[in-house]
Formats: structure tokens, sequence, C-alpha cells
């Protein structure tokens, strides 16, 4: 048919199982910019009643309706009413908005999703939302037109690990990824969504990006990166100058903030400085302070280590001078004995010699084994002697005139010697060298 044909067509439909606007055109092989012509013809008048009819209000007759509605021809469609979807049953044809008009379609359609044709806004809508899916679907439904484009929910899917490159992702516009488990996402994959009108990754493990997605524009897309723990790392301080150079293409770009560490915990990403990325105010004042510390450890020990050194050289002026004598040692030190000294001496020397000694070794708080007090009246032996020697730290004698004498008369004391030298040697290297004189001087005098 022509639209230069002059036609007058009156036709009642009505009361009978049609159930789309568009069956008898088909039946009638005319098309739907054939109708348009009848109703455009000035000659021509065309009448279709379709009255008290039941249709299933979806997409297959999108472009009828779109036709009828932009030349306002509404009247074909009164007295229709809707028996499908269930959320148009029983409602007029004619208060059906054109967004309304949606297709399920069931072929090719992910096992678990749902999938609807929406002519509308040229979409073909994969609801996978909440489907317990591990990987993304190999394929699609095709698409119906070459203009109509994907739109890819596949939110809520927490066995999401991974955001994998697939061919339909070139025909979406629309992808929903958003509280799922991602964990990273690669370079090529990036450069895909960058295509993508509008990209929803909110919700998810994300952790990190690779630093080259700087790189791609992202003038063609709106992402969402918010709700993810953000490592803020040395590593990722380049995010915070990216993310402020692509503010406009992230939806919710205050929500991008650090999950670690946790100097950084819930800091908005955009708003941290390099220097903030890299440096930890706490660890540099703990290394500072253990730097100073170590230091000032490390310098004390050095000075007191010198002045040591230096006292040592000195000990004999500092004794001389201060009465100052901190490198004296006690050979015999730990051993359980009873004396510190035994002072040994001729009685005639008591006073004042000797006693002026034993007092003066007694006020500087050594323990004296002295003669004239200690030994019993009458009793100097060998005995006591040998009790008082073994049982004294060391042994000093006062070798005076009478001292010497006394060995001389005394045979006893001297026997004492001869067999007691050797024992003697070993108690005390300074009671050897007191004894030896002793021996000496008294071989002197016997000769």
């Amino acid at each position: 048919m022509k639209c230069d044909v002059t036609v007058h067509i009156n036709l009642k439909l009505g009361y009978n199982q049609i159930k789309h606007l568009s069956d008898p055109l088909r039946g009638w092989k005319m098309s739907t910019t054939m109708v348009f012509c009848l109703y455009r013809h000035a000659t021509s008048s065309a009448h279709f009643s379709f009255r008290r009819t039941y249709m299933h209000c979806d997409c297959l007759d999108f472009d009828l309706m779109t036709m009828i509605h932009v030349g306002a021809h509404t009247t074909i469609m009164e007295g229709i009413f809707c028996d499908s979807p269930p959320n148009l049953y029983y409602r007029l044809l004619s208060s059906v908005r054109l967004a309304e008009l949606v297709c399920e379609l069931t072929e090719g359609c992910p096992s678990a999703c749902r999938c609807a044709h929406r002519p509308a806004n040229a979409t073909l809508h994969v609801y996978c939302s909440n489907t317990n899916l591990t990987v993304f679907p190999l394929e699609l439904p095709k698409l119906p037109k070459s203009y109509t484009k994907y739109k890819l929910d596949f939110s809520n899917n927490r066995f999401l690990r991974r955001l994998e490159y697939h061919d339909y992702f070139v025909n979406t516009s629309i992808l929903d990824v958003s509280n799922c488990n991602l964990q990273f996402i690669d370079f090529v994959t990036w450069m895909k969504l960058a295509n993508i009108t509008q990209v929803f990754l909110a919700g998810n493990r994300l952790q990190s990006l690779p630093s080259s997605v700087a790189s791609v524009s992202l003038e063609k897309a709106h992402i969402g990166l918010n709700r993810n723990p953000w490592k803020c790392s040395c590593d990722a301080r380049w995010m915070s100058g990216w993310l402020n150079a692509v503010n406009n293409s992230l939806t919710n770009p205050d929500g991008i903030v650090c999950s670690s560490p946790e100097r950084l915990k819930d800091r908005k990403i955009s708003d941290i400085s390099d220097v903030e990325f890299c440096v930890d105010p706490t660890k540099q004042a703990v290394k500072r302070a253990i730097t100073i510390s170590v230091t000032t450890i490390a310098g004390t020990f050095i000075v007191l280590l010198f002045v040591g050194v230096i006292v040592y050289r000195l000990r004999i002026k500092v004794y001389s001078r201060w009465k100052f004598h901190p490198f004296d040692r006690d050979e015999c030190l730990g051993e359980d004995m009873l004396f510190d000294v035994f002072l040994s001496s001729n009685p005639e020397d008591n006073l004042p010699h000797g006693n002026a000694i034993r007092e003066q070794l007694e006020q500087r708080g050594y323990r004296v084994c002295y003669e004239p007090r200690d030994f019993p009246v009458g009793e100097f032996s060998t005995d006591n002697i040998h009790a008082a020697v073994t049982c004294s730290k060391r042994t000093v004698c006062l070798l005076t005139a009478h001292f010497v004498q006394r060995f001389v008369s005394e045979l006893v004391m001297c026997h004492f010697f001869q067999v007691g030298i050797f024992y003697v040697w070993c108690v005390s290297f300074s009671t050897i060298v007191v004894f030896q004189c002793c021996f000496f001087l008294m071989l002197r005098s016997l000769v």
C-alpha cells in the first residue's frame, strides 16, 4: 500500500482473542509504516476498534504504540485491557507508559537470572543480583537492536572475587558489581571499563589498583569506588592526585577513604599528601627517640670509659691526693674468713706502734686479728699463729729489732717457719714477701 492511495477503513475487532495490537497487521502483512500513512493521508480515513479486548502489554507492540502516541491516535486503544504482565493486570492500555512495556527473555539468559528487554531506553537488562554467582556469565541474550545496550546487575554476589573481561562489555552501558567480593582489577579490564557509561564497584574488597590506570581517560565513564578497604601505603601515593584529576568521573568521591594504616583510617584519599602516605609521624618520633637514646648512652659510655682510663692512668696521683682507690682488688673476695688481716708484732712494740696500726686499720672497717689482744695470755704458740694466718685474708708483720730477736731466740718459732713457709706462700702474695724477709733475717742472725 502506498501513502498516496485513498483508503477508508472502519474495522471493529472487539471481544476477540487478540493478544497484541500488531497481530492483525502481521496477518494482513501490513507494516507500522503503512498504518502510519493511512492516518496521515488527508483523503484517507481509518478507524480500528478493539473494545473489551484483553491483550499482553509487553514490548512487542512498542513500535506501534510509539507511533500511536506520537500521532496522538490513542483512540485506537480505547477499551483495551492488559492481562499481563502481573504488574499491569487489568489496566487500560491507553494508561500504560511506553517505559512500562517490557519483554521477559529466557533464551540465553543465565541460570537464576532474569533478563528483560526495555525498548523505551534501548536496554536489555540482566538481573543477576544476589544469585550466588561465582563467575561472570559467558554469554548473554542477543541484543534485539543494534543500538540496544546491556544493563548488567551482578551486585550482592559475595562469591565474585575477580572482575574478568567479556566481549559483551563492549555493548554494555551500565555495569553494577557493587557489594561483591572483588579483590583485584587488572589493567586490561580497567581499560574496557573506561568505555562503559556507568560502573559501580562500591562495597567490594579492593585494596589497590595498578598505578597504570592513571593513564586511562575516564571522560566517558562514571565509576563508583567508595566503600572499599583501600590500603594507603607509600606505593599508593599516586592515588591522591589521580582521584583529584578524575573527580568528575567518580560517584561519591568523598566515600573513597583509607582503611589502613591506622593513622590514615577513614581519611579521604584525595586529601592526603604524598608525605603523609610515606611518613608515619609516630614511627618517626619513636625512631628519633631511639636514635637520641642510643647516641646519649653511647656518648655517656665513651665519656665514662675515657674518664676511667684517665683515672686509671693517674690512679697513684688520685689516691695520693684524695685517698681514692677504685682499682683495688681483693683476691680473697668471697672466701669465708674471720679476719681481713693478721697483724703480727712483738709485744714490746705494742705501744705505741703496733696498737696504733691496729686502730688505724679498724677505723677503716677492717677486721684485725692482733696478737696482744686476741691471743690468750701466755699462749703464744705455733698453733695460734697458724690459726690466725689461715683465718685471715692477709698477714702483716711489724718488722722491728724486737720482732727479729724474738724469732732468733725462740727455736719453736723458727721451726714453724721452716715447716709452714710453703703453706703461707699459697695464702697470700703479700704474706710470701713478708715471711721471706723474716726467714732471711733469721738466717742472717743465726750466722
